[in-house]
């Protein structure tokens, strides 16, 4: 079958372009997680001006279109005299996509804790900050690793976003290969299967870790 023979020899450049592609994913949970849970502490602060601005935050990023971002930041911040590489706009723009939607999971784990709970703690004389960080934040995280998961197999997924700026991740190799050999059919469905392998696994092992959890 010569289209084995193909993609036997487009794997190592597609490889490459994956390697570009999960470091991207690793970059953006450094960065898009710390901030989500900063936001859902933000957003549930007793101060009322600083929920108004984080809840802002939250919804201005959740209702724009990642790849508008993407664009705004690497074409429109130069104007105002900002350049930064192009990888390290993906970086940005995912993580603060991320942080966006993350934050509503860690709000959602962090209220779920009861408040009799946080009560019992202050009553043995904890002060509200230290009953916050040793009673409820340990709680309220052990809830939503599911969760976090799924949205980090979906960072992966949407790094192929990355072609439309020029960073050398596996959808941009898969053109590139495309583009000198005019299959595109045969090289776009190598790396559908690349993506496809990654996320259907990560899917099961992050179901097996929730059922764990659960028992």
């Amino acid at each position: 079958m010569t289209f084995l023979n193909d993609w036997a020899h487009w794997l190592p450049s597609l490889l490459q372009g994956l390697g570009t592609s999960l470091l991207l994913t690793l970059c953006v949970a450094a960065i898009g997680f710390p901030l989500g849970l900063a936001l859902a502490l933000l957003s549930i602060a007793p101060v009322r001006i600083v929920r108004i601005l984080s809840i802002a935050f939250i919804e201005l990023f959740r209702g724009i279109p990642l790849l508008v971002v993407i664009f705004f930041a690497y074409f429109g911040f130069p104007d105002i005299g900002i350049v930064i590489s192009a990888f390290a706009t993906i970086v940005v723009a995912h993580s603060l996509n991320l942080g966006a939607y993350s934050s509503e999971v860690f709000r959602a784990g962090i209220l779920h804790v009861g408040a009799g709970q946080r009560e019992a703690a202050t009553s043995l004389g904890l002060t509200q900050w230290h009953a916050f960080s040793r009673v409820v934040l340990p709680q309220a995280l052990r809830a939503v690793p599911g969760p976090l998961m799924s949205f980090l197999i979906m960072v992966f997924q949407s790094t192929s976003l990355a072609f439309a700026i020029g960073v050398g991740e596996m959808t941009s190799k898969s053109f590139s290969i495309g583009s000198t050999t005019f299959d595109y059919l045969s090289v776009l469905v190598l790396a559908g299967i690349i993506y496809a392998v990654i996320c259907i696994a990560s899917a099961r092992v992050v179901a097996r870790a929730e059922a764990k959890m659960r028992t």
